[in-house]
């Protein structure tokens, strides 16, 4: 692609014939204007393609950019005459225009068909491939057919190559209402290349891992293929299914579309069932602290997990005490706990109304566990190495047994240890 080469149009002489607009593989031109050639894309011109050029019947278009000498062919060879004569043989009198010397796009056997037999690099051509699911670290269903997914791709790679195809898979975590109305989802997994779905028919069967995850029965895809039913889809499947979009001319499904009866239970226990956290942090510029010229590491952390989880349809509130101080007085445990010991307290982490942690962030092994959430999901952590009995609590009190409480209740002083999850001078509830 250039942004320094691309089709000037003059209009006075253009009979809107619409070659170069049909010719185009790359949408420099705009196909909503009829035949009337409009350049909306001039960064997807080739560098130094003369394709539509050399097509044009009356040598209406030149090029930005224009180094070679090339001149568009089909010119007033004369231009006080009325030659229009675009041929070898001019009967007229006037002069011939010169040949010019072939070049690799001047005809449909360029670098911007399909046909690379002249010589030169052809451009790419895509695969757009969706992998659309609800679990990726519970459910064995999708995480089989993701494995078998790159194990396709993987086998077909050097045909692919070989058929100058390159392939973009785009892996989405289905995680809420919202994302399964965008990508109009119907069921999970599900693989679609270019927008066409690889399955021809539903049908699911009872998945107990989602089922687990939202607290109730929900069914997942079942794979059909060659009259069997799969719960993960066979290699040969999906290399099936990619070529039949290639060669078939398949198009995407453009029905009305209406989220199932089946996500909706899904998504409504998924939510029922998922623990609440909110973190109150001390007073920062910003929602996030990450801005000035240094940058704290352990906020950046917090705030690359927070949007990990959000992927994961797991949502954290978060109120630092300079943009939402509202929400300090209305926590009357949070507000009791800033009048006793002061900003030194922060940050609180709350757990479906209980205070778990203070002055500091939780660990990303805590975050799992706090959240009840899957392991992996946030990445290998290794926990902080602590002795059973102890807590978040200071050397020599007792842990309390409160709602307020880290401890469950253990009723056990806190034995001070180097590798504890809390400093020694620090205090949790």
């Amino acid at each position: 692609m250039s942004k320094n080469w691309y089709p000037i149009i003059n209009e006075e002489t253009c009979i809107e014939c619409g070659e170069c607009i049909a010719y185009c593989k790359h949408g420099v031109y705009d196909k909503n204007t009829g035949n009337k050639p409009v350049v909306i894309n001039p960064d997807g011109c080739i560098d130094h393609c003369h394709g539509c050029g050399g097509l044009c019947p009356t040598g209406s278009i030149t090029y930005a950019g224009e180094d070679t000498g090339w001149t568009p062919p089909n010119t007033k060879a004369d231009q006080g005459g009325d030659c229009s004569c675009g041929g070898d043989d001019c009967s007229c009198g006037c002069e011939p225009a010169p040949v010019q010397e072939a070049s690799c796009c001047d005809s449909s056997s360029c670098c911007c068909g399909d046909d690379s037999s002249c010589g030169c690099t052809p451009e790419p051509k895509e695969i757009a491939i969706d992998f659309l699911y609800l679990d990726l670290n519970t459910c064995e269903r999708c995480m089989a057919t993701d494995d078998t997914l790159k194990e396709a791709l993987n086998i077909m790679s050097p045909v692919l190559q070989a058929l100058n195809y390159s392939v973009a898979v785009n892996s989405v975590n289905i995680a809420t209402e919202k994302l399964a109305v965008q990508y109009r989802f119907i069921s999970s997994p599900t693989i679609r290349v270019n927008g066409v779905d690889i399955c021809n028919e539903l049908q699911e069967s009872d998945c107990a891992d989602c089922g687990d995850l939202a607290g109730c029965s929900v069914d997942c895809r079942v794979f059909v293929f060659e009259g069997k039913g799969y719960e993960q889809p066979p290699a040969a499947m999906i290399i099936d299914g990619i070529l039949r979009v290639l060669y078939g001319n398949l198009k995407a499904d453009d029905k009305p579309y209406t989220l199932p009866d089946n996500l909706i239970k899904f998504f409504l226990g998924k939510e029922s069932t998922m623990k609440k956290m909110s973190i109150y942090e001390p007073a920062m510029c910003c929602p996030t602290g990450l801005c000035g010229v240094s940058i704290d590491p352990e906020l950046l952390r917090i705030s690359t997990v927070l949007d990990t989880l959000k992927k994961n349809g797991v949502e954290v509130n978060r109120y630092n005490l300079t943009s939402f101080p509202m929400e300090f007085v209305k926590n009357t445990k949070v507000n009791e706990r800033l009048a006793d010991e002061g900003v030194e307290a922060l940050p609180l982490i709350v757990v479906d109304g209980k205070i778990v942690i203070t002055k500091r962030y939780p660990r990303n092994d805590e975050f799992v566990k706090l959240l009840g959430l899957p392991n992996g999901i946030l990445g290998e952590s290794e926990p902080a190495k602590t002795d059973e009995s102890a807590c978040c609590c200071d050397d020599n009190e007792p842990a309390k047994t409160s709602e307020s409480s880290c401890c469950d209740g253990d009723n056990k002083p806190a034995k001070a240890k180097s590798s504890s999850c809390c400093s020694g001078d620090s205090r949790c509830c």
